[in-house]
C-alpha cells in the first residue's frame, strides 16, 4: 500500500469525504491501494518522509528544504499562476499596532511554517531587528485558520499569511483558510517571496507523481487549494537556506 501524507493545515480546510475522493483516485490511477493521511504537524511529516513511513507528501517548503539532500521533490505546487509565495503579516483593519519590540503578541502556525513563522522572522532580522524578546507573547496554534482567528479573537495582535508575490491576493488568501475574515484584517507587511510547497517522493515515487499529475482540477483545488504541479527546477529550495533560522535550516 502507498501512502500520501497531507500537511497539518489540511485537517482544517479538507474534508474526510474530500481526502477519501484523493485517495480513491491516487488508488485507481496507480492501481493499488493507497492510503491517505494528515500529519500531526511539519516535524512529524518530515521525520514520515525521512523514515520512509510515507510514500510521499504535500510538503511546505521548510520540510521541501530539510528533506532534498535525502529524497526527490520533483513538483511544485502552482498557486493562482505562481510557484513563489510570500508572507503578509497581519492585523486587525482597525489596529494602530507598528513593528515595534515589546508592542506585539503574535500567532504563529507552526515553528516549522515559513509564511506562518519562519519567514516573517527572517523578514525583521534582515531589516536588523533584534528579535530576542521582540514580541510580548508567541504562541503556536497548529494551522492558519486558527492563527488567523486569534488575531480576530483578540488573543495576539499579529499572524502571518501565504501570499502571491507582493500580496496583491491578500483577501483571497486570507478567506481561504477563515471564510470572511479579509473583512477584518489587513497587511502590516508583506516579506519578500520564497518558493512555495512541494511534492517529496522517494526514490521510487514515479508512479504516484503520475498519479498526482493526472487528479482531476476539482480534487487539485479542494485539497492542494491549487491550479496544478509544474516541473521543480533542481535546487529549488536550496536558497531558503538563507532565510530560514539557523535550527530550520537543511
Amino acid at each position: 500500500m502507498l501512502r500520501f501524507a497531507l500537511p497539518p493545515s489540511a485537517s482544517a480546510a479538507t474534508q474526510v469525504t474530500t481526502i477519501g475522493a484523493l485517495r480513491d483516485a491516487l488508488a485507481a490511477a496507480v492501481g493499488g491501494a493507497v492510503d491517505v493521511v494528515v500529519s500531526r504537524d511539519y516535524d512529524a511529516l518530515r521525520q514520515s518522509l525521512l523514515t520512509g513511513a510515507v510514500d510521499g507528501a504535500l510538503a511546505p517548503p521548510v520540510v521541501c528544504a530539510q528533506v532534498a539532500p535525502h529524497l526527490r521533490v520533483p513538483l511544485q505546487i502552482v498557486r493562482r499562476g505562481q510557484a513563489a509565495f510570500a508572507s503578509a503579516l497581519v492585523v486587525l483593519v482597525d489596529s494602530t499596532h507598528i513593528l515595534a519590540p515589546r508592542t506585539l503578541r503574535a500567532a504563529w502556525v507552526d515553528p516549522a511554517s515559513l509564511c506562518g513563522h519562519v519567514l516573517p522572522k527572517a523578514w525583521l532580522r534582515g531589516r536588523r531587528v533584534a528579535l530576542e524578546r521582540f514580541f510580548v507573547d508567541e504562541q503556536f496554534l497548529g494551522c492558519h485558520r486558527a492563527a488567523l482567528a486569534a488575531v480576530i479573537a483578540g488573543e495576539a495582535d499579529i499572524a502571518g499569511v501565504r501570499v502571491l508575490p507582493g500580496g496583491a491576493d491578500l483577501a483571497a488568501a486570507i478567506d481561504s483558510h477563515l471564510p470572511g475574515a479579509s473583512s477584518r484584517l489587513r497587511a502590516l507587511a508583506v516579506t519578500d517571496a520564497v518558493p512555495g510547497d512541494g511534492v517529496v517522493v522517494g526514490q521510487d515515487g514515479g508512479p504516484l507523481v503520475a498519479a498526482l499529475r493526472a487528479l482531476p482540477q476539482s480534487l487539485l483545488q479542494t485539497v492542494f487549494r491549487a491550479e496544478g504541479f509544474i516541473d521543480a527546477p533542481p535546487g529549488a529550495w536550496d536558497a531558503l537556506a538563507t532565510v530560514t533560522s539557523p535550527e530550520f535550516q537543511p
